[in-house]
């Protein structure tokens, strides 16, 4: 390595299309390859937290152009003559995609296309980089940068964190104030003052009567490490599963309250008594499981009255009630005093394809969307019983709507639909949206589901859809029904949206 360090004074003009990414980036899961841009761009927006960060990245360029206040350094690789990017990868993925919206994955691309439209791309054809004379001097320039001795020092998260409770108190609040002083984007602003809200949950009686008080102590002191709080409800999991959700600023429980406080104390003494070595600001994904089982169960109300509602398919599935039922005999037993033993789980009922499980949608799977709607739809059919037939049934076509119009909109085809049908995109009807991409975008399977979908005469088709919602009709509305629906839609859904299996 050179200890010459003019080449960090110098900056070199470089095509952002030439630059070539670092597969060994440490950002990157180093479990998975990365060949092409959409990859690379995927792994660095999966979490939710890491996709705000890049959009706010993606606006700021849009905004101000490409500031080259922090250096990107490159290294020329000479088996192939390429610059490869070794700092800044995440800003040169940024300005590639803004260049060439459709290399992004569809979980992002519909806010790519939006913010490409906003910039003169040749602007950002050509960025000023410091191109290190070998990968060592690189490498060496990424340690200064990152490692903990370095001399450039930022503000640790819980400095931050306390520098925006005293401007939110100082300021009454008003967000306005706070943005133009922090110059912090309001999706990040919010996330501060939502994971404050979280922690002053322990100020709740029903919080702080089950704390010592030497745990309470601990826990509303401004020393509580509130990043672990930050860490632990940043993942999608955990949000489902003990019923949280985001609404700007509120934090909205929609779980049993009593069962989620509970599990929110057993949470808070872990932390300030440091009994789980697996709860802090390093949780891993592949860890979050085994701690969400070892603290209380967070239930939901309608969790209460599922096998209430799974009897009530029996009507559905043409079984008769018998006049011993009716009369309240029983064959077995005096009276009736003795209780029948609870029926064994079906160990299959959340199997892939079963069409007796008891919610439409698996929770192994999960939605990776910029739309509220729907992975709100999304989540929701995971955890409502099946016994809601009709709230299911009439949501199903909400979804089958709003996932199509997503497609439109992450494909950037609005202008060619409303071309062809002379119209504007709100007037145009789902079953002429199917139409188009089933005719302009959709090849195979997904093809295929799209013209049995449109065909009146078939078992899964528009018109039982949106019977759902306008029909007086009952005999669609069965469990198994409703599970084959969704199961015959779903190779499609598959190919409208960004669904994984967890």
């Amino acid at each position: 390595m050179t200890k010459n360090y003019d080449w960090l004074i110098k900056k070199t003009p470089r095509s952002v299309d030439q630059l070539k990414l670092w597969p060994e980036n440490p950002r990157l899961n180093p479990e998975e390859t990365h060949l092409t841009l959409k990859e690379y761009a995927e792994d660095l927006t999966f979490d939710n937290a890491e996709k705000n960060d890049f959009f706010a990245l993606v606006n700021s360029i849009v905004a101000d152009g490409f500031v080259p206040a922090d250096p990107v350094v490159v290294w020329k690789n000479e088996k192939n003559n390429k610059y490869y990017v070794a700092e800044g990868n995440r800003r040169v993925i940024a300005l590639k995609l803004l260049r060439e919206p459709k290399k992004s994955p569809k979980s992002i691309r519909s806010f790519i296309r939006k913010a490409s439209s906003q910039i003169d791309t040749t602007t950002i054809e050509k960025i000023p980089v410091n191109v290190a004379p070998s990968f060592e001097d690189a490498e060496w320039y990424i340690n200064q940068r990152n490692s903990s001795s370095t001399l450039q020092r930022r503000w640790s998260r819980v400095q931050q964190q306390r520098w925006i409770v005293t401007l939110y108190q100082k300021h009454d609040g008003d967000l306005d104030r706070i943005l133009s002083v922090t110059k912090l984007t309001k999706s990040e602003l919010e996330g501060i003052i939502r994971t404050l809200k979280i922690k002053d949950f322990v100020k709740l009686d029903t919080v702080k009567e089950k704390l010592t008080d030497e745990e309470f102590e601990l826990a509303d002191s401004y020393r509580f490490p509130i990043t672990i709080l930050e860490r632990f409800f940043s993942f999608a999991d955990v949000k489902e599963k003990w019923g949280l959700e985001y609404d700007g600023l509120n934090v909205n429980i929609i779980s049993n309250e009593d069962s989620f406080y509970n599990a929110f104390t057993e949470l808070i003494k872990r932390i300030v008594n440091k009994e789980d070595d697996k709860i802090n600001t390093r949780l891993k994904k592949e860890d979050l499981e085994e701690v969400l089982t070892s603290l209380p169960t967070v239930i939901f109300d309608s969790d209460e009255v599922d096998d209430v509602d799974d009897e009530g398919d029996t009507s559905d599935d043409d079984e008769p009630t018998t006049e011993s039922d009716t009369n309240g005999d029983t064959s077995d037993g005096e009276n009736g005093d003795e209780p029948e033993p609870e029926p064994t789980p079906d160990p299959i009922n959340h199997l892939k394809g079963n069409p007796d499980r008891t919610k439409m949608v698996l929770t192994i799977y999960s939605l990776n969307t910029d739309s509220y709607r729907l992975l709100g739809l999304f989540n929701e059919f995971k955890r409502i019983s099946l016994g809601y037939k009709n709230t299911v049934s009439s949501s199903l076509r909400v979804f089958v709507d709003l996932a199509v119009f997503k497609f439109i909109e992450t494909e950037g085809i609005e202008d060619d639909l409303k071309r062809y049908y002379r119209d504007d995109l709100r007037n145009i009807p789902l079953k002429k949206r199917l139409e188009y991409i089933k005719t302009n975008k959709l090849t195979g399977k997904p093809q295929n589901i799209v013209g049995r979908l449109l065909d009146p005469t078939s078992q899964y088709s528009l018109d039982v859809l949106n019977g759902f919602i306008h029909s007086q009709d009952s005999h669609y509305l069965n469990r198994q029904f409703l599970n084959g629906f969704w199961d015959f839609l779903f190779p499609l859904f598959q190919e409208l949206l960004d669904i994984r299996e967890i």
